[in-house]
């Protein structure tokens, strides 16, 4: 009887601490936001912050409207930064003869993104969130055609074609709401007018990101999926088995030389530019989760973990049974 009744008891044990592993992603998340309210940084630093600082130097492009930073990376093609924000994040939009498309709303509500798209392009504009995180898509109610991924979890989060975010997928406390008018299924093509892009799944930063891969550039537009500095594998929905499998499919479709700009800056071998990537980077980064996953690289912190990539890159996990 005694017997039976421990078994019983270190069940309910194990329960609660699965339920407390469970929880504390999104117990970080909550502490995220306050300390982000406090303006208090509790992530653990690299071990050489400095070596992830882009070069001194004039940074590329121009400003535009004291806010943005407005770069042309291809014909018909811009990035468009946010030096002002943290963090530092980029924006794409992509012309074709038809129409164009953004890729990111921006950081930030006061500052209008749409009027610097429309001293660029005077076509009609769909702006697309390459995931659901507050600085994708807080610029969204400055526009009027939005796309959305064509996910179950995204189509639970509308009413008809209105989105209401849950705190967790915006990672802030008073999310936005938006009207999709367009939704598109992963795969598709997007066609621009003597332009394609094509919508990929990409999760593992969160489960419902998408990149956007416009083959006749080689360029794919990677979001919070990959970038130069640190990327953040522990919010709520984050995961770094999936973070392998979508590399894996990645690294099967690109050709060598594609590009990858990703949605925060900068790179720490030239001044401030566009954050870009190779397919190398994409190698390095599974090559790091898969020795994270064995135990074999070292790391700073304890709960929140920074992990090496390359010299470009950290890696910011949780605790290994949350990794996932």
């Amino acid at each position: 009887m005694q017997r039976r009744r421990l078994k019983g008891w270190l069940a309910v044990a194990a329960g609660a601490a699965a339920l407390a592993f469970a929880a504390l992603p999104f117990g970080f998340s909550e502490l995220l936001m306050a300390s982000a309210v406090a303006g208090v940084d509790i992530m653990p630093a690299a071990a050489n912050p400095a070596q992830f600082l882009p070069r001194p130097g004039k940074a590329a492009g121009v400003v535009v409207d004291g806010h943005w930073r407005v770069e042309q990376i291809a014909p018909g093609t811009w990035a468009i930064g946010e030096p002002a924000n943290d963090p530092d994040n980029y924006e794409y939009l992509l012309v074709g003869t038809r129409r164009a498309l953004l890729i990111d709303s921006g950081a930030t509500r006061e500052h209008d993104l749409a009027r610097v798209v429309a001293g660029l392009t005077p076509l009609p504009v769909t702006v697309i969130p390459s995931h659901l995180h507050y600085d994708h898509t807080n610029g969204l109610g400055h526009f009027r055609n939005i796309a959305l991924v064509d996910l179950p979890e995204t189509r639970a989060r509308a009413d008809s074609n209105q989105v209401q975010l849950g705190r967790y997928q915006y990672q802030r406390w008073s999310p936005v709401a938006f009207t999709v008018s367009e939704w598109i299924r992963p795969g598709a093509r997007i066609d621009l007018g003597g332009r394609s892009v094509m919508v990929l799944s990409t999760p593992g930063h969160t489960t419902s990101s998408v990149s956007i891969w416009e083959p006749a550039g080689k360029r794919l537009y990677t979001g919070d999926f990959l970038y130069p500095t640190t990327l953040y594998a522990f919010v709520p929905d984050a995961s770094l088995s999936t973070y392998v499998e979508t590399i894996n499919r990645l690294l099967a479709m690109l050709p060598p030389d594609a590009r990858l700009y990703g949605a925060h800056c900068c790179r720490n071998d030239a001044p401030p530019q566009a954050p870009w990537l190779s397919a190398s980077d994409l190698a390095d980064t599974r090559t790091a989760i898969q020795r994270i996953e064995a135990g074999e690289l070292e790391s700073r912190g304890v709960i929140i973990r920074r992990f090496p990539v390359n010299q470009r890159m950290t890696m910011l996990t949780l605790y290994p049974l949350a990794n996932r």
